[in-house]
Formats: structure tokens, sequence, C-alpha cells
């Protein structure tokens, strides 16, 4: 008889949400939705409820709650996002974007729900107390971000003693072959053109400077116990390798496909069970070629702050993804310059260096403080007219 595992969406109306919700709906006889959480969006959520049926509702931001009309009762507040998390479940899913994740997911493994995590900004602020703390409640906190993934499929942890070196793979972004002296012209409506997935403003935005690759190496380095000068990227514009394991006697294990958050998301999902997604099949012969280049730091510099965030105890991973968080929105508001972004990121890491946290709370405050670190940095040195 098969069991249907129950499953909690967070972020339902994003494009991690997309995806999943694309998986469920395709596999009923798997997977039960119990759980759903918006932000914003009571429309779209209310379309969600009503198809799936879902019993538990969460509207976080409580402004959109009069548009919302699915036919379970709706929860409002971030509060109310913290109990749903809590809610016993197989799986909870994290889509939410950006450090308002943190708590839900952090909740969610506290009371002992494996966690399919695609905010990767959870692990490289929170990384050390979440994996403390997944040890501790003995629950899985599996990748869905497409490289971790690959990775978690490619590692045999058993045998982690084995293994010589990782390799993330970059698409590259929509910049890749921009010449350097045109970056500063750069507009917000090119930065989220993402040549290979199609994602959000923010994470777009990510990809074209190359720090979501920055943050892909710090929550590497969390997610698996592998030291810096352990993780090497490469630049692979077909994006059908990846990730790569690299052991010791000279075998290297790779994961590729064609790009589509479905198979990540299927692998999270059903761990170590495979089920047929009946995606179009991936052939090496129509393929041809394939093509890697090594990263070019002068004109993606942010990619070399996820090293040195890892070797520097004074370079806050916190701070980091704070003042990214900040100079990111500035640029998508039209009040900073693309590259900006990475100076207001060095010159936040290189003016705050806070203590390191010993829990939620202390990344919060961090957070906090970076932010407005930031915030003050832009106001006195970076605002520019058109």
């Amino acid at each position: 008889m098969n069991i249907k595992k129950n499953i909690i969406l967070l972020g339902a109306t994003g494009s991690i949400g997309a995806s999943s919700l694309r998986l469920l709906r395709d596999n009923r006889e798997k997977f039960n939705l119990v759980g759903v959480s918006a932000h914003n969006n009571a429309e779209l959520l209310s379309k969600i409820v009503n198809e799936f049926d879902v019993p538990n509702v969460v509207l976080s931001n409580p402004k959109n709650a009069k548009s919302y009309y699915g036919k379970n009762d709706l929860n409002v507040g971030f509060s109310s996002l913290i109990e749903l998390a809590k809610i016993n479940c197989d799986i909870l899913i994290s889509g939410i974007i950006g450090m308002s994740g943190l708590y839900p997911a952090f909740a969610a493994i506290s009371v002992g729900n494996n966690l399919a995590i695609a905010n990767k900004e959870t692990l490289v602020s929170a990384g050390k107390i979440f994996m403390e703390k997944s040890y501790e409640k003995k629950v899985k906190i599996l990748p869905v971000d497409s490289e971790h993934n690959a990775i978690f499929q490619c590692l045999e942890k058993n045998n982690i003693a084995n293994v010589n070196f990782i390799t993330l793979t970059a698409s590259g972004g929509p910049f890749l072959n921009t010449p350097i002296e045109n970056f500063k012209n750069i507009k917000p409506q090119d930065a989220i053109k993402h040549p290979v997935w199609k994602m959000g403003q923010k994470i777009s935005v990510d990809s074209a400077t190359m720090f979501n690759k920055a943050l892909e190496i710090i929550e590497a380095s969390v997610l698996f116990n592998i030291k810096s000068d352990k993780i090497e990227v490469t630049v692979h514009p077909e994006h059908i390798i990846h990730g790569l394991v690299h052991y010791k006697d000279g075998s290297i294990l790779a994961n590729l496909g064609f790009p589509d958050m479905i198979t990540p998301l299927s692998v999270a999902l059903n761990w170590p069970k495979r089920i047929d997604l009946n995606l179009k099949k991936l052939s090496l012969n129509n393929i041809r070629s394939l093509n890697f280049f090594e990263p070019d730091f002068k004109k993606f510099p942010g990619l070399k702050l996820g090293w040195e965030v890892i070797q520097s105890p004074h370079c806050s991973p916190v701070v980091l993804n704070a003042s990214n968080e900040i100079a990111v929105d500035a640029f998508l508001k039209n009040i900073v310059r693309f590259t900006d972004i990475y100076n207001i990121v060095y010159e936040t890491l290189n003016h705050y260096s806070p203590p390191i946290p010993k829990n939620i709370d202390d990344i919060i405050n961090i957070d906090k403080i970076a932010r407005m670190k930031s915030l003050d940095l832009i106001k006195r040195k970076f605002t520019y007219d058109d």
C-alpha cells in the first residue's frame, strides 16, 4: 500500500512554489499538501487552496487578506507562519525568499520536520546552527538548489574522507559575454533576464552579479562540511552539468540534466527513491558539445567573497547576505548602479565585523545592523541620478 507523504509548502506563489505544485499536481497519489503559505498574493493562494483542498493556510502579510477566497480558513501574520511550520509533516518545502524564511525553517526542524530547502540565505546566515539542530532532532535537510542537489546525489556521505573536492557549475548569467566597460550601464530590466532559469527578480540579479554562486559556496561548505579550498566553481553556460564530486582515486561523479527545478524537488521529496517524471530525455548525441570557463573575477568580483567569508573569522556570512539583499533592492529601484552592488557589500563587510552568532536571535540582530549600515552607506556614497 502506498502511503502518501504529507507536505507543507512555504512560499507557494513564488517560482519554487510553482515548481513544487507542478510536481505535486502530477503525483497526487504520492503526496498530500497539508499546509501552504504566501506573503502577498492572496488570490493565487486561494486558487492553490481550492485546487488541493489544503487545510492549513497562511498569508504572512495581512494587508491582502480581504482578497482571499479559498474554501478553507485563512490565518494571517508571521506568527501564524511559524505555527504552520510546526505542524507535523513528512517534509516541509521552504521556498520563501531571503531572511524571512529563517524562523519558519528553523521552527520546522526544531519540531522534527524534515526540510527541503530552496532558501539559500537561511543556510548561508545560520548554517552551523541549522546543521546542529538537524543532528539533534535527527531530521534531514535536503537541498533543492540544483547545484547542491547535484552534489547531494553524487556524494557518498559514508565515505566523505574519499572526496578530494567538489565543483559547482554556474551558467554565467546574462552578462557572461558583456564587456566589463559596459557593466556600469546595466539596467534592472537587463539583469533580470536569466538565460537559463526562470526565477524571481532578486535571485536573477544575484545570478547576473554571480553573488548567487558566492552564497552557494558558503551553503555547500555548510551542507557537506567541506572546506573552502575544496570547492571549485566553473562557468558552464549550457547548465547541463549541475555539480561534480571529485574523489581521491581520480573518479569523478557528475549530475546531468536539463535545467528544471522539478528534478531536484523530486529528489528531495522522494530520496532515496525516484519517481518517473516523464520529462524530456537528455541525449549527449543531441547536445554534442558542452563548454566550461574559469570565472572572470574582474567582471564578477562578488564571487570571490564566497571563499573569503568561509576563510576569514572576521568576514560574516550574515553581513554578506544582508548587505547584498539591500544592494540588490536599491539596484532594482534604480537607486544605485549594477557595479555598486559589489562595492556596497564589500564596504559593509569591511566596516562591520560582528561576533559569531550563538542562536537565531543573534543572527537576526546582526542582519538588522548590517542592513542599516548598508542603507546608510548607500545614502552617503552610492546614490546617483540618471
